[in-house]
């Protein structure tokens, strides 16, 4: 007997389901992200043009063939699960060439993410250092914990942290925004995420307005031995 599946797909495109990052004027900042997840850089200019520069070099160029990325109508630019190989330096201008925002991101592996449960006693990466022709202190870069998963009931929360690189007396920076193309191979260098039980109250004020949805069914024929299922709204920092 066929097995039915029901999935669901949204019927238009949802900006607010995108991770916003952004930046002052004329301000260069960086960034640590996970690979795989969509995110926004924000640039207030409709007619942007937005440049890339990778960290291992590369002169910078005018983006206009990736096919994950896409200039949106207000000047910001969407990048959809964007790889590691894509980190570097992102710089929004106007049609003048003159500088609005940089963004200097790396994008972190997301599939070499160590995971812990803290309350099942599992410990996160401890500190290290690393000779690179002179210590350097490598360390994980945490971000405050994400809400409850549940209300009124026993649920989970996480937090993100991220490979980060500290070369006193320089301020510390992400893991491969600082090596670039040093070739180095080591299991510290990797993005963590730390998982613990929560118990919170609902707050009405939380709730949010759900988009109109699509429900489709779809049959599994008999040659079908896998299937690959896509949540539309889900991102690791929410």
């Amino acid at each position: 007997m066929l097995a039915t599946l029901c999935l669901v797909s949204f019927s238009f495109p949802i900006l607010w389901a995108q991770t916003l990052i952004s930046c002052s004027y004329k301000s260069l900042c960086q960034k640590a992200l996970l690979s795989g997840n969509d995110i926004v850089l924000h640039c207030d200019h409709k007619a942007a043009l937005w440049y890339f520069s990778s960290i291992l070099g590369e002169n910078i160029f005018l983006l206009n063939s990736w096919p994950n990325i896409k200039k949106l109508p207000g000047g910001s630019l969407q990048l959809t699960k964007p790889q590691p190989s894509q980190a570097g330096l992102f710089r929004c201008e106007d049609s003048a060439n003159a500088l609005i925002v940089e963004y200097e991101i790396d994008f972190q592996d997301a599939t070499t993410l160590h995971i812990t449960h803290k309350d099942l006693g599992q410990k996160p990466l401890q500190n290290e250092t690393l000779n690179l022709g002179g210590e350097v202190f490598i360390f994980t870069h945490w971000e405050p914990w994400q809400d409850c998963n549940r209300c009124e009931e026993p649920g989970e929360r996480k937090r993100l942290g991220y490979c980060y690189v500290e070369e006193p007396p320089e301020k510390p920076m992400p893991c491969w925004l600082y090596l670039r193309d040093e070739k180095v191979q080591y299991s510290r260098l990797r993005p963590e995420m730390q998982v613990e039980r929560c118990l919170v109250p609902c707050d009405p004020g939380k709730e949010i307005k759900q988009p109109f949805f699509i429900y489709d069914i779809y049959q599994l024929g008999k040659l079908t031995n896998h299937m690959w299922l896509t949540c539309p709204l889900a991102s690791i920092y929410r």
